[in-house]
């Protein structure tokens, strides 16, 4: 993780307990009316039914509600409103039982001596964990959006679906739980990283060499040019392509405590490109999933797809074939994940 992130989650962990000891919101209105809770037969909804066909992960999912933010994790995401916690494995904080929270990569649950409890409401999205040999070929409960679910055994007003096609659980309780479940979809990560050919780069983007790599992103995005690591939050400045030629070390700056709301951290568009000396250490991830593409080395970050604030930003880096760890590119997932996925086709290794 970026120097920069580091510092942010040791700022996390300081402020945690005080966080969960001590902050009162007030009570947001979603203004979109309160659904019934899902009964244990599966009820037909917007955007779910009982037939239809597997869903393209590029036709751009599920419709999101007005005042919603969405929630990625790893393949799937969720969308709920934008006032809910989003409550990760980097970040647990407490709210009034009036504000809903959406668990992403951990269980529904609120640690023992935190202060607090579950709200009324909240979703989850959690690994699938053992998936019955065979699931496929079985009828499934309901499609969401095209995407086949299967009904398990859950608790009083909640549902709980495994999601084989996307390799997760997802869940939700409360009132809103019909509608939160609803909303089912690809996440952008997913459409970014799926194989085959991310097509023709449109005629309008702007082509751009930098780090001995070449690259296009659309406009009418700005450009900046910095020698210094200096960023908060995810190192994205939205809709701009930030050039760092990391000359100087990584400035480490006092970054505000950022209140996990899902309409705070949803992904924002934007491109942060870093190279030179101080490139590797600016960025500071581990990169272990690497593999090989039209004669260039691109390795993803170890934190890709985990939830939080960190699903909306893919980092990853970007050699030759025999060089590693050339140029490091942190790229915004937001909307349908299409835009970004074009972004990521056009990157090439220049020859000099």
């Amino acid at each position: 993780m970026t120097e920069t992130m580091q510092h942010t989650r040791r700022t996390r962990r300081a402020t945690r307990t005080a966080a969960i000891a001590a902050v009162v919101l007030g009570v947001v209105s979603s203004g979109l009316g309160l659904a019934r809770a899902m009964s244990a037969a599966p009820a037909t909804a917007a955007g779910i039914g009982r037939a239809g066909q597997a869903a393209d992960p590029l036709s751009g999912g599920s419709r999101i509600p007005a005042g919603w933010a969405p929630v990625p994790y790893r393949r799937a995401q969720l969308s709920v409103p934008g006032a809910w916690l989003v409550e990760s494995p980097q970040q647990i904080s407490c709210a009034p039982p009036s504000r809903g929270m959406i668990f992403a990569g951990i269980k529904p649950e609120i640690p023992k001596g935190a202060g607090c409890s579950l709200a009324a409401s909240f979703a989850w999205i959690r690994p699938a964990g053992h998936i019955p040999p065979g699931i496929r070929h079985r009828k499934p409960t309901a499609l969401i959006h095209g995407i086949p679910v299967y009904r398990l055994p859950s608790g009083p007003k909640s549902v709980l679906y495994l999601v084989p096609e996307l390799g997760v659980r997802v869940g939700a309780h409360g009132r809103l739980a019909r509608r939160v479940l609803a909303t089912l979809a690809w996440s952008p990560l997913s459409v970014v990283l799926r194989r085959g050919p991310a097509g023709q780069v449109p005629a309008s983007w702007i082509w751009h060499r930098f780090g001995g790599v070449r690259f296009a992103t659309p406009p009418p995005w700005s450009v900046q040019r910095q020698n210094q690591w200096a960023t908060c939050g995810t190192g994205l400045v939205p809709r701009s392509l930030v050039l760092i030629n990391a000359t100087r070390p990584p400035a480490v700056l006092p970054c505000p405590y950022p209140f996990p709301t899902a309409a705070a951290e949803q992904a924002q568009p934007g491109l942060t490109v870093v190279t030179g000396k101080y490139a590797a250490r600016s960025v500071g991830e581990n990169f272990a999933r690497c593999r090989a593409r039209h004669g260039i080395r691109i390795c993803l970050a170890q934190i890709t797809g985990q939830g939080g604030l960190y699903s909306g930003v893919l980092i990853f880096s970007v050699s030759s074939a025999c060089r590693h760890g050339v140029t490091f590119f942190l790229l915004g997932l937001p909307g349908s994940g299409a835009r970004a996925r074009a972004i990521f086709g056009s990157i090439k290794v220049t020859r000099h």
